[in-house]
């Protein structure tokens, strides 16, 4: 797979022309813009930019109030609601997170639902966010995509279903931890495709339970109409599937059934409903729930624990949730974000049916 480098100012760039171009609010592009550039920073490539293709297949199609403004449904001390009227998940998450942490400094702990709403890229961010303004953070979120089989189905009838959490450190970047309730994310088996490479094995079987290594079979399964799915995290009963499951249920619980989201997999749901995702934020102070000092003293002492336990491989030391994405993003920052070269040639077609600037700029050598 060819891939070139880009300088990071200039993908954030080619976000903002794109989405900027299909209609949205300069306020919201800049939210959205800097989520995206987030992750393809942090080595997340899955939820950075590239999504905007998958954004554009799902635009034509209707549903997506790209100029949809948020209203807030229900608010009180600890809790509040916020419809996103249709609107990309990136910008009313992050309002939903600054809530949140405004309400559990008050409360101690506080959570925000929010319904209606598309695709809000990875949980993590959310979670972080959070986190650097000295909160704990839980996040879950519903999905559109049916593309999960419960341990033991012929067919996909639950999503991905991502949660993540984030913890503050007073002399250090948070601990942020993000998964997808799948075995992987479904977004990974799109860059499988485009670089044409196999799917690993158990990450995604057919009707018959059977694992899947072609990445064209996969996407289809995935994507498409034919039978099978992802399978939980765990792949395999022996291995653990039903906790996958378990978590992929709870993820909707709270992201779905309490925010108001529709439950994508649902049997009674018309086929031509507008898609209705759900995210929950919970935000939690952990100074209104003892000495402060003493909480940041116990996080060191985890930390350097973790740190310190030996290694079956020397050159491979014990890290904690976010250390690899810290260390991918100072590399990128200077080094660029590398893009595959189909990757680039969707951008820039999608650029053009836009009528967007095209802008981005290989990093120079």
């Amino acid at each position: 797979m060819c891939k070139t480098s880009y300088t990071p100012d200039s993908v954030k760039a080619q976000a903002a022309e794109i989405l900027s171009n299909w209609g949205m609010s300069a306020d919201n592009v800049a939210l959205t813009a800097e989520g995206m550039l987030d992750c393809d920073l942090r080595g997340i490539d899955t939820h950075g930019i590239s999504l905007l293709a998958l954004y554009d297949k799902w635009r034509v199609s209707g549903g997506f109030a790209l100029d949809a403004t948020d209203k807030l449904l229900r608010d009180g001390p600890s809790y509040a609601s916020i419809d996103a009227q249709g609107g990309l998940g990136f910008p009313v998450s992050v309002r939903a997170v600054e809530l949140a942490c405004k309400k559990a400094r008050e409360t101690g702990l506080a959570a925000v639902t929010v319904k209606n709403s598309r695709h809000f890229g990875a949980a993590g961010y959310y979670a972080r966010l959070g986190a650097e303004q000295g909160m704990m953070l839980l996040v879950a979120t519903s999905t559109k995509v049916v593309c999960m089989v419960p341990p033991g189905a012929a067919d996909a009838v639950l999503g991905t279903n991502p949660l993540a959490y984030a913890m503050p450190r007073q002399n250090g970047a948070p601990v942020v931890f993000d998964m997808a309730t799948s075995t992987a994310a479904g977004n990974k088996i799109r860059l499988y495709q485009l670089s044409g490479t196999p799917v690993p094995e158990g990450w995604v079987v057919d009707h018959e339970g059977k694992s899947v290594t072609d990445p064209d079979i996969a996407s289809e399964i995935v994507y498409g109409s034919r039978p099978g799915g992802l399978t939980p995290l765990g792949a395999t009963p022996g291995m653990g599937a039903y906790k996958g499951y378990g978590l992929a249920l709870m993820g909707h619980f709270l992201g779905g059934t309490l925010a108001g989201g529709d439950f994508a997999g649902s049997k009674n749901r018309p086929a031509d409903a507008a898609d209705n995702i759900g995210h929950f934020f919970l935000a939690m102070d952990p100074a209104k729930f003892r000495d402060l000092a003493a909480f940041e003293a116990d996080m060191c002492d985890v930390d350097e624990s973790l740190r310190a336990t030996p290694a079956v491989d020397p050159d491979r030391p014990i890290l904690l949730p976010g250390d690899v994405e810290r260390k991918v993003a100072d590399q990128r920052r200077t080094e660029g974000i590398p893009m595959a070269d189909a990757l680039v040639d969707q951008l820039k077609r999608i650029s053009t049916e836009a009528g967007a600037k095209f802008v981005l700029t290989p990093q120079p050598e």
